[in-house]
């Protein structure tokens, strides 16, 4: 049998993600956290069509990352990388030190923010005032 056969088992065993090399995950790794950080990006704006599904591969991919020794990446990094084309390379494949434990964004994104609706930032003291008021929201962030 060759080396490039493909063991079924591993697959059929929900150990697919074992056949992409480091470079092969991280990859998929940033584009789902980029897609992910482009949609918490328009997230004020209202409910965005396929947002679960982009969660969810950003925290699938976020674990086989970490899984293998790297330092994660901020959905605070991710909004200024996917929203706004803000260069990331300094923080990939970053490894992680031999006692430092993972730190996983999206669970931490689905903790604080999962179920919970933006709300705008109001200058009450204008609103007292009756003068116009505009709105800004926060951002969901992962950073301490």
């Amino acid at each position: 049998m060759g080396e490039n056969k493909v063991d079924i088992k591993r697959l059929m065993c929900g150990e697919w993600r074992a056949i992409f090399s480091d470079c092969g995950v991280q990859k998929k790794y940033v584009n789902s956290g980029a897609q992910f950080g482009d949609a918490i990006s328009y997230a004020a704006m209202g409910s965005i069509v396929g947002f679960e599904e982009m969660r969810d591969s950003w925290t699938a991919w976020e674990k086989e990352y970490s899984l293998r020794g790297y330092k994660t990446i901020s959905l605070d990094a991710f909004v200024e990388f996917g929203g706004y084309g803000v260069k990331i390379d300094h923080l990939l494949g970053q490894k992680r030190e031999k006692d430092e434990k993972p730190i996983l964004h999206a669970q931490i994104y689905m903790q604080k923010y999962l179920g919970v609706q933006p709300t705008p930032v109001i200058n009450l003291e204008k609103v007292m005032r009756g003068q116009i008021q505009s709105g800004t929201f926060e951002t969901p962030s992962t950073e301490e």
